[in-house]
């Protein structure tokens, strides 16, 4: 082992909120993903952020995989791999997203050290199939083989590092030692499906104002708004609903659902207000009066 693995593996680290985290990103922010996930319910929120609580916290990574902005740094407990073969127990309930993305990294068999898998186990693995049946990719094939054993094979804090992120010595030149954190990206599933869409995306035409706060506050920079159109990338959102939680006008819904990409595009008309007889932007064709002249309709009519 060189000097820099011994010294990589003598790192202490503590999970930690990056600011990335859409509680950062707008006080309006529904997500409660790293919280409902917590096990030990090491995470809280101090004046509408999530801070966790390192005393509490038993570093069982349930937090990064369930973020859906990868905005919890640190690592992942350690797994056994071999020969493509995902070696697991009753007692650690590997979560679907982390199944997929080891699936895309050619891990396509998982072995029981058990006699059977339990019921939670075999709710993961039908749940794991039909993502891939949507996916357009073969089931994970089961095994038992209680004579099993973890060897030196078993990840490590470094083996796992290296799995996600092979060149390690590339990455100590490009990183400070204080940066030493296990790659959250990694966990972007997203990427490793190119062709499917995770959600559906629903935009409500005639309520939309193009204020842009769902383009300027999308952190996988999914919408964007020209001068004629309205265009969503939903291969590239990971459903983390922060458009949806910070539209004025709740015109945006996000549904799970699995398909191939489908990409989303409005046309913006330019029509004029038949109140101030500006020319003003909208998506709905039928809408002939501003924003700003229907809000102040609307306020007169509650007066």
């Amino acid at each position: 082992m060189s000097l820099l693995q011994h010294w990589l593996e003598s790192l202490d680290y503590d999970y930690q909120i990056l600011p990335t985290c859409t509680h950062v990103q707008s006080p309006r922010s529904s997500c409660r993903e790293c919280i409902d996930h917590c096990p030990e319910q090491a995470i809280f929120f101090k004046d509408g952020k999530p801070f966790i609580d390192t005393v509490k916290c038993t570093q069982c990574s349930h937090c990064i995989v369930a973020c859906p902005v990868q905005a919890v740094e640190g690592f992942l407990p350690k797994r056994t791999v071999e020969n493509n073969r995902l070696i697991v127990s009753n007692k650690d309930v590997i979560s679907l997203k982390e199944l997929l993305v080891y699936y895309q990294k050619q891990v396509t068999t998982i072995v029981f050290k058990d006699e059977d898998a339990s019921a939670e186990w075999q709710e993961m693995i039908k749940s794991a199939n039909e993502s891939l049946c949507e996916l357009g990719e073969a089931a994970f094939t089961i095994q038992f083989d209680k004579a099993v054993e973890e060897t030196e094979q078993t990840m490590t804090r470094k083996e796992l590092f290296s799995f996600w992120k092979k060149d390690v010595k590339n990455i100590a030149k490009e990183m400070a030692p204080a940066k030493w954190r296990f790659n959250q990206e990694s966990l972007n599933l997203i990427k490793y499906y190119p062709d499917h869409q995770f959600i559906d995306f629903s935009l409500n035409t005639s309520a939309c104002t193009l204020c842009k706060a769902c383009e300027i506050l999308c952190p996988k920079a999914c919408i964007h708004l020209t001068d004629t159109h309205f265009t969503v990338a939903p291969e590239q959102c990971s459903n983390c609903s922060l458009c949806e939680d910070i539209c004025p006008e709740q015109a945006i819904s996000i549904t799970s659902k699995i398909s191939p990409v489908t990409q989303v595009n409005y046309w913006i008309r330019e029509n004029a207000c038949v109140s101030c007889e500006e020319n003003f932007k909208t998506l709905d064709e039928d809408e002939h009066m501003c924003h700003a002249c229907r809000k102040k309709k609307e306020f007169l009519f509650m007066q």
